[in-house]
């Protein structure tokens, strides 16, 4: 047994993905607030760096996210903690949009991963439960 749950990272990221798309039009029995959004993404962008290629583009997209501000001259020094501060300004000091708050959310692990120091931490705790919850 992987976990409590066995879904596997790749299967995790696909049932969230999918609850989440399920639940945000608000027309089924599932039901999922415009608030609640990012952290349905960022629980399928924290299971999604042990995925396959489907997946896996998440971390990319943060990165590229990243290197666009810092090819930016007009910036100056532009480091990848500024990005991470900018994804968590852009989810919680915004009106709440599902397609901003699921694209920053999803992105936000692998750019807090990169920034390290204290951009870590919420990235280290959570998984190591999402790990010992779904196996992935």
């Amino acid at each position: 047994m992987d976990g409590i749950i066995a879904l596997g990272s790749g299967g995790a990221a696909a049932i969230g993905s999918f609850t989440l798309l399920v639940g945000v039009r608000g027309k089924n029995k599932i039901k999922i607030e415009k608030e609640h959004v990012p952290y349905w993404a960022y629980g399928i962008g924290l299971v999604s760096a042990g995925t396959g290629a489907a997946f896996s583009n998440l971390g990319t997209i943060g990165t590229q996210f990243t290197q666009a501000f810092q090819q930016t001259n007009g910036l100056g020094d532009w480091k990848t903690g500024a990005t991470a501060a900018f994804l968590t300004i852009g989810v919680f000091g915004l009106k709440a949009r599902p397609w901003k708050d699921a694209l920053f959310g999803a992105i936000a692990p692998s750019v807090f991963t990169a920034a390290g120091g204290l951009w870590m931490l919420p990235v280290t705790l959570p998984t190591g439960l999402l790990k010992a919850v779904v196996g992935a």
